[in-house]
């Protein structure tokens, strides 16, 4: 379950809907234990890389919201906090692992151990934002509703996900980076328009965002691919250097209350 896990195409069992498309692993118990116990060291060694991540995810939302009262959902150690107050918001975060959590202590960051519906509904939010957590939870239109009982009449959330029917997804299948045992929800345009429609949310803008990688990280996930007496170890010059990257297999999303219909109306 750690952030950075590798062992791509092992997951619990994948059912798919035959009436909208959506797949769930329906067979797994109540994963949340497994990530107030989780500790992620490699998580915290890529946290400069991650931080550029989080600044190329705000520059994308300040179009929408360039200010005030920020919640990161899923806050790990603060990396999207800390970029956000950089950037002008007044940012906290909520996060369910003790270590991650305890990491974004030691930098000073405001982020508190638990999860969303830990929040008091009658706290509400100009932005909050749910990166790469939707897919790691058996009851995603219920997060989404609870998102939406937390923001404001204008606020707007941030939602990214990878995408099951993209171009790399449909190639390797099984092998795809992101069917791992943590992913518990597979979405797609379709079926992540419809769980946001069913929870009152309204999509505004949808893109597909890029991510910042050292060599080495790249390497070690390339290698994964081959058999193990073929794998190379990745070299020291890796480590110094950054890359961006967009494969675009996720999704990014920015949503807003729905607006009542007028029809019908005089």
């Amino acid at each position: 379950f750690a952030i950075t896990d590798a062992h791509y195409g092992q997951t619990s069992a994948v059912y798919q809907c035959s009436s909208c498309g959506f797949m769930q692993c329906n067979d797994l118990p109540d994963v949340l234990s497994y990530y107030e116990q989780l500790e992620d060291q490699a998580y915290e060694n890529s946290r400069n890389e991650r931080f550029l991540q989080s600044e190329a995810l705000l520059r994308k939302l300040k179009k929408y919201q360039k200010s005030g009262k920020l919640l990161d959902v899923g806050a790990g150690s603060g990396i999207l906090v800390e970029a956000a107050i950089k950037s002008g918001y007044d940012a906290t975060g909520i996060e369910p692992s003790t270590w991650l959590q305890e990491q974004a202590v030691k930098q000073n960051l405001p982020v508190t151990k638990g999860i969303l519906s830990d929040v008091p509904e009658e706290k509400k939010y100009d932005t909050i934002t749910v990166i790469d957590v939707i897919e790691h939870v058996a009851d995603p239109i219920g997060l989404l509703k609870e998102v939406g009982a937390r923001l404001k009449e204008q606020g707007v959330a941030m939602i990214v996900t990878p995408d099951c029917r993209s171009w790399f997804a449909r190639i390797l299948g099984r092998k795809w980076w992101h069917f791992r045992m943590a992913h518990i929800g597979y979405f797609n345009k379709k079926t992540l328009a419809m769980a946001c429609r069913k929870a009152g949310l309204e999509i505004v803008s949808q893109n597909r965002p890029g991510w910042y990688f050292t060599i080495d990280y790249l390497w070690v996930r390339f290698m994964q691919y081959f058999p193990s007496w073929l794998r190379l170890r990745p070299l020291n010059w890796m480590k110094r250097i950054t890359v961006p990257l967009n494969l675009r297999d996720s999704l990014l999303i920015i949503v807003k209350h729905q607006q009542p219909s007028s029809y019908g109306t005089r």
